[in-house]
């Protein structure tokens, strides 16, 4: 029996077919630049390239990507994405509060964030249609490739709330042992300050940009590591079956043998989603 073996009683009431879920969003990210960036719009298509059979460009913003076919209610269209520069004049590269204080994978990355003047913003376009891994390979092509191309000192992942080092978001997507959600899932730790004596919330956020549930647990005298780890595990697990864990259902925790019930409910902590709430026991 492995880590995501659910257990269901005896008898049990089959759950409606359709279950309370995310609905997908933009998927959104900025680079970040300390010097005004260079739009080198070639050096953009030979990256774009190297990943894509084709790639048409019919405005400096926009990319369209014909082999990717969204179907839509009266038509079908090439997947696309965009580039958005800020307005002229304009001399400020935004990051929310929040992004500044969950990146334990990169302790330069406040820092980095913080000398950064410039940002572009990247999005995926009418694609919401796609299935969820077409719809991340798409965004993460995209967003690796014009990381590339323009060198950005900083990615930021807005609805992840995390900072990347340009490398490192370079790596987890062209490494061998690709880590797939790393562009766009974060896990985040937090005080529960009303709470008991060391309690602590730990959650995922960025699952729900493609409509999968993100999972949070709150606790007690656990390795606040080794939970993490645990998270990251599910996160995974969900991105490859797809939202499969129903509510009320069981999954393995730290030790063998452990079984933590799992319910969906509305997040703790911002932004608003339905995520899967893990109870250990």
């Amino acid at each position: 029996m492995g880590i995501f073996d659910f257990l269901k009683k005896k008898n049990q009431v089959p759950p409606p077919e359709e279950e309370w879920g995310n609905y997908p969003q933009m998927l959104t990210a900025k680079l970040l630049f300390e010097n005004a960036p260079v739009f080198d719009r070639q050096s953009i298509l030979e990256e774009l390239k190297k990943v894509f059979t084709e790639v048409d460009n019919p405005s400096p913003q926009l990319f369209f990507f014909p082999e990717i076919r969204v179907e839509l209610a009266d038509k079908v269209i090439p997947a696309q994405c965009t580039i958005f520069f800020p307005d002229a004049g304009k001399v400020e590269a935004v990051v929310s509060p929040e992004s500044f204080q969950q990146n334990w994978h990169w302790s330069e990355a406040t820092k980095a964030a913080v000398a950064c003047r410039y940002e572009v913003l990247l999005s995926d376009f009418m694609t919401r249609q796609l299935d969820y891994k077409s719809r991340l390979m798409l965004f993460m092509n995209f967003l690796t490739a014009v990381t590339k191309a323009m060198n950005p000192q900083v990615v930021y992942a807005l609805g992840a709330q995390k900072l990347i080092a340009p490398a490192d978001l370079v790596d987890s997507w062209e490494n061998s042992e690709k880590r797939a959600l790393h562009g766009l899932v974060n896990v985040r730790l937090f005080n529960v300050s009303n709470g008991v004596e060391g309690e602590t919330i730990l959650d995922t956020v960025g699952l729900y940009l493609l409509g999968l549930p993100d999972f949070q647990i709150r606790f007690t005298h656990l390795d606040e590591s080794e939970v993490g780890q645990l998270l990251w595990n599910y996160a995974y697990y969900t991105y490859e079956q797809g939202d499969v864990i129903t509510d009320g259902s069981t999954i393995q925790g730290l030790t063998p043998g452990s079984k933590w019930k799992c319910e969906r409910q509305e997040s703790l902590v911002a932004p608003e989603r339905m995520v899967i709430n893990i109870q250990p026991v």
